[in-house]
């Protein structure tokens, strides 16, 4: 359903749809993947990346996680959640990545091998890393809480998911997320279609009645 969901969002707006089906990871966590809802189909990524300011120089844009201490860095910072990333192609953004996906051999990061399994895997692997790394003044963009994670149903963590979603709290909630999704987008135009077609039987009759079901 979630896939539904992202390509819908893709079709509706004319941007190319690509699903990676990698193989199991060796060495980490399948959480090394992520998953998300996109309520408002009608609103493009355009919109979204003028809002949320996101500028051409800007790698990525991530949206911060609860204030608790449980989603703390080793530094005491609040981690930034990686269920929904906004990537920006550059040779910089494919340093990031490539650094962080081989964040785990050490190499360049000491004792960032502990998240290949230790929750919050990739998430604790950035947050303590990467995002100290790549810490240019645009380099990351720190999207908020309440507009890019979470779902209504975690509003009291702060993060409702007004503009993305993403339901960490419970996914079996997804699919019904997702209906709601394909009503609220497409049920506005089937009613705008319904009504030029009752309108244009009133110009043609004169009265409604070419229209079935129309008093």
């Amino acid at each position: 359903m979630g896939r539904l969901n992202h390509y819908l969002f893709a079709k509706i707006h004319g941007y190319d749809y690509k699903f990676a089906q990698v193989q199991d990871p060796k060495r980490r966590h399948g959480t090394w993947y992520a998953d998300t809802v996109i309520p408002y189909l009608h609103l493009p990524l355009e919109w979204l990346l003028n809002y949320w300011n996101i500028v051409p120089e800007t790698l990525m844009a991530l949206a911060r996680d609860p204030a608790d201490p449980i989603n703390n860095d080793d530094r005491g910072r609040t981690l930034l959640n990686t269920g929904f990333m906004i990537a920006q192609q550059s040779s910089r953004t494919k340093e990031l990545f490539q650094a962080w996906d081989e964040c785990l051999g050490e190499k360049r990061y000491p004792k960032c091998s502990r998240w290949g399994f230790n929750w919050p895997h990739e998430q604790g692997a950035f947050g303590n890393f990467i995002r100290y790394d790549f810490n240019g003044s645009q380099d990351i963009k720190v999207l908020p809480c309440a507009e890019a994670n979470g779902c209504p149903e975690s509003a009291h963590f702060g993060c409702m998911g007004r503009l993305v979603r993403h339901y960490w709290i419970g996914k079996g909630l997804v699919p019904a997320a997702v209906q709601e999704s394909v009503l609220r987008s497409f049920v506005p135009r089937l009613h705008e279609m319904f009504l030029h077609d009752y309108w244009a039987g009133i110009d043609r009759w004169g009265n409604g009645s070419a229209m079935a079901g129309i008093p």
